[in-house]
């Protein structure tokens, strides 16, 4: 069905008049340049942004704690960073009251997605949007309760999860979105009613998880051409359990897995066959770019190993803590703290890779 644009729009010019923006900190270690992205609007504490991806050209879509003209109090905003000034835009949502959104993924072009919330016959639900130049899109629920976007490629298309709560049994479906269009990615089993995309590649390909059997936990898994397919276990496939959450533009798919023995790790998928990378213990999902670099946590995986980002000097005592993406450039962001006079301080930050002339 086709979604209205809505027209709202993405910069709220009297917030950024009211609340100065705060400018990022810059150090340089010798392998990367380190941006400390700070506070959204520097007049309060509360507004650093967290980021969740990052396009080619280093922008970075996440969400902060900001104050907008029909809330002064505090919300949480979908923010997109950039270099550039002004550093950062602060994103609407559809109805433009005083509700919360989030941008989860963004492209090249600068158009992100997410979630806004909004009001609606099931009260306070979030609802996928795309956040563009000309405004806030609805993409819709159909007949969900609600859902959030997750991704989107370079070709406008989008991808997400629906969720149904007034059915007979609860249900997560994913879904893809394209020139207004949206359309319900299914189940591999109609009548067990789970599907999850996660992330997309600019061939279409579709990643996330599905469950292929009942009673057996969910296993990782791509869409293409109308077909969900398995992408297998590491172990018993009874007890193994996996979500695939990133996948480049070769095909190559990342995620994490565990299985009932506690036993876990992050796998790869490629050439039809999967296999754990044997990744250090460590919070978060794993990201991977077309150069096949891999990030996850604290740690790198490049030319066949794990390094630890934090073996590089940082700069200023920086400490990198958790990968949330990394572009096609090597630029990777993420969490990062700091120890000052006694008091750890967190925030966001940016490792560019340094090039030599």
């Amino acid at each position: 069905m086709a979604i209205q644009n809505r027209q709202r729009l993405l910069l709220i010019g009297a917030t950024a008049l009211a609340f100065p923006f705060s400018a990022p900190a810059i150090t340089t270690s010798g392998q990367y340049t380190v941006t400390i992205l700070g506070r959204v609007q520097h007049n309060y504490s509360d507004s650093s942004i967290f980021g969740e991806s990052i396009n080619d050209n280093g922008q970075v879509a996440g969400y902060a704690t900001v104050r907008v003209p029909h809330n002064p109090s505090r919300v949480s905003r979908g923010v997109i960073w950039q270099s550039s000034e002004p550093h950062y835009t602060i994103l609407g949502t559809i109805s433009e009251g005083w509700f919360d959104s989030i941008a989860y993924g963004i492209n090249n072009s600068g158009i992100a997605v997410g979630t806004s919330m909004e009001n609606t016959s099931h009260g306070f639900v979030t609802v996928p949007a795309m956040f563009t130049p000309n405004g806030v899109v609805d993409l819709g629920v159909k007949n969900a309760t609600n859902g959030y976007a997750t991704a989107i490629n370079n070709s406008g298309q989008t991808v997400g999860d629906l969720f149904y709560f007034d059915t007979p049994y609860p249900a997560t479906q994913a879904f893809s979105y394209q020139n207004g269009v949206m359309t319900l990615l299914g189940y591999p089993v109609p009548t067990i009613g789970y599907s999850l995309a996660l992330a997309i590649n600019n061939n279409g390909l579709i990643v996330g998880a599905a469950q292929f059997v009942r009673h057996v936990p969910r296993h990782a898994a791509s869409y293409f051409n109308g077909v969900w397919t398995d992408l297998g276990s590491i172990g018993p496939s009874s007890s193994f359990e996996a979500f695939a959450t990133s996948v480049n533009d070769s095909g190559v798919i990342v995620g994490i897995w565990q299985n009932g023995n506690e036993e876990g790790g992050v796998f790869i998928y490629q050439n039809g066959q999967i296999a754990d990378l044997h990744a250090p213990n460590r919070n978060g999902n794993p990201f991977i770019n077309n150069a096949g670099q891999i990030v996850f946590g604290d740690f790198i995986y490049e030319n066949g190993a794990w390094q630890d980002i934090n073996d590089l000097d940082l700069g200023d005592g920086w400490k990198f803590t958790e990968a949330s993406g990394i572009n096609n450039h090597g630029a990777i962001i993420g969490y990062m703290h700091r120890v000052s006079n006694g008091v750890t301080i967190y925030r966001f930050g940016l490792l560019t890779p340094v090039t030599s002339n």
